[in-house]
């Protein structure tokens, strides 16, 4: 599970670095809950407008991603961007 779980998260890290300019301020927390991973992301201040996008269509595609990525190991994948 854990090798699962590091492969999201280099993932969803890899997609936050073409976005983001300052990729040092990139901070992913995981927590699971029986078949659900759930990914915090914070990123430097002033970085999470781009992060989420327009109405949130960023965001919205990077959770697809990341949830069709969890799909094959029958997971659950919620992201949350945090403030």
């Amino acid at each position: 599970m854990t090798e699962v779980i590091k492969k999201l998260e280099d993932l969803l890290k890899f997609i936050l670095e073409e976005i983001v300019e300052s990729k040092e301020g990139i901070s992913i927390r995981t927590m699971e809950k029986d078949d659900t991973i759930v990914l915090k992301v914070k990123v430097t201040d002033g970085e999470l407008g781009k992060v989420i996008g327009k109405n949130g269509l960023t965001a919205n595609a990077i959770r697809g991603v990341l949830q069709a990525a969890g799909v094959k190991d029958k997971l659950n994948v919620n992201v949350e961007f945090v403030d």
